[in-house]
């Protein structure tokens, strides 16, 4: 297990995304949240509608039913270079893609971004919070994961020996802070005989009944990132710490 940093300097992270879920008031659309550029921030320069779309098909009685499209609205995703802000009906969420920085930068533009959507949505509650980072970690090539990862897939003799890729999906509870994670772990596709891509991703989150504006939800988000640092540090050796601290 690596020692736990507060910060590692070159930290592999491609993504961090601080999310908050919401029940939602009755009046807010979509278009509650078109045109927020010049309020959010001029460097917000680009503006897209966010949508989903379902599909449907099937048999009935022995026929084969014309598929059926639909799309919705959720709302609008708005781009500052690496940060993204999306106002959704449901929800908030912002995103630091690379170049990561530290947590206060991201957690402080995240905080703000927020209270835009409080003061337009005024959502009733808020319902879930959470804290996710991915890491891609390129690692010079071994056959002997142990030397990344405290707890490496195993197989069991006779078969190979030889992992060419994996995936595993966790999710954990942590009883003494009341939060949970979901983890991911995988070694991703070798595309160069002398590199090796380990992938890690972190998803802590939480349940909540808060009131959008109550100060202490930056204490549940604190407590998700801690969690986020924890699992990090525990599932990956000093080696790869190195590298990148």
């Amino acid at each position: 297990m690596a020692r736990a940093r507060e910060h590692l300097q070159n930290a592999p992270i491609v993504e961090a995304v601080i999310d908050f879920r919401v029940v939602r008031d009755e009046h807010v659309s979509p278009e509650t949240f078109a045109g927020l550029g010049p309020s959010i921030g001029k460097q917000y320069t680009q503006e897209d509608l966010i949508q989903s779309i379902h599909a449907r098909f099937g048999v009935d009685h022995g026929k084969f039913q014309e598929p059926l499209q639909m799309q919705t609205d959720l709302g609008w995703r708005y781009q500052a270079g690496t940060e993204v802000a999306q106002y959704r009906v449901d929800g908030f969420t912002f995103s630091k893609i690379e170049q990561y920085e530290t947590w206060e930068k991201v957690s402080e533009e995240a905080f703000r971004l927020w209270e835009i959507y409080v003061d337009v949505a005024k959502p009733r509650q808020v319902s879930r919070v959470a804290v996710r980072y991915i890491n891609r970690m390129r690692l010079p090539a071994t056959s002997d994961l142990s030397r990344y990862l405290e707890a490496p897939p195993r197989i069991p003799e006779p078969a190979p020996q030889a992992i060419r890729e994996f995936l595993t999906r966790l999710v954990v509870n942590d009883e003494k802070r009341k939060v949970s994670a979901m983890v991911v772990l995988a070694l991703e596709p070798q595309t160069s005989p002398d590199e090796i891509s380990l992938f890690l991703d972190i998803d802590a989150f939480c349940e909540v009944k808060e009131q959008p504006k109550d100060p202490g939800l930056s204490a549940v988000f604190e407590q998700l990132r801690r969690l986020k640092n924890d699992i990090f540090f525990a599932s990956i050796t000093e080696e790869i710490v190195e590298k990148y601290a």
